[in-house]
């Protein structure tokens, strides 16, 4: 298993403590649980509507205890911040190859015996009506579970709705996932598109 900041020894349980705080202190409470003993998944979070989303959503990975990895544009994996972008799950993905990026996340999960990977599907933090799908067909290729995880402004709750495993109908899930995010208000509402 990688050392990130999300498993540090002494460090993440101290990470944890603080971010349940610094979220009760703005009103905020991380909700939902990973199921034990899972340690591969995918995690497809919605809605992505400010800059603010991933300071509040990092808060909300401690709170939860959980063990993240995030797609970074490659080109800043370079000296330290190369290293330090890897300490807190940094993946560096070429965005210019989409088809292969499915093929090499799914090789990743089968090498990795943990693996966690958050993706917003909108992939911009303005209205996106055309969700992208490769989280969908990560998980199927790579067989592991989806974690349904939000931001709700309404209710100032963050957190992991719940899980489930793709069948392959990808319209009725992808349908049912939207469904259930329109339910939900981003920390800037008029940059979310149903």
């Amino acid at each position: 298993m990688r050392i990130t900041i999300f498993n540090t020894p002494v460090l993440s349980p101290i990470l944890q403590v603080l971010s349940i705080a610094g979220l009760a202190l703005f009103g905020w409470r991380a909700v939902g649980k990973v199921p034990a003993g899972l340690r591969k998944y995918v995690i497809v979070a919605a809605p992505h509507t400010s800059y603010w989303d991933f300071p509040l959503f990092m808060l909300v990975v401690f709170a939860l205890r959980m063990n993240l990895n995030v797609f970074v544009k490659h080109t800043l994996f370079i000296g330290p911040m190369g290293w330090f972008l890897r300490y807190c799950g940094g993946v560096p993905v070429d965005r210019r190859a989409a088809g292969a990026r499915v093929r090499n996340t799914v090789q990743e999960f089968k090498k990795n015996d943990d693996m966690v990977l958050l993706i917003t599907p909108e992939g911009t933090r303005g209205p996106q009506p055309d969700w992208k799908t490769g989280f969908y067909h990560i998980a199927m290729e790579a067989n592991v579970p989806v974690a349904v995880a939000f931001v709700d402004t309404a209710v100032r709750r963050a957190g992991i709705d719940h899980f489930f495993t793709p069948t392959g109908d990808i319209d009725k899930e992808m349908a049912d996932i939207k469904a259930l995010y329109d339910t939900k208000r981003g920390l800037k509402p008029s940059n979310y598109a149903s």
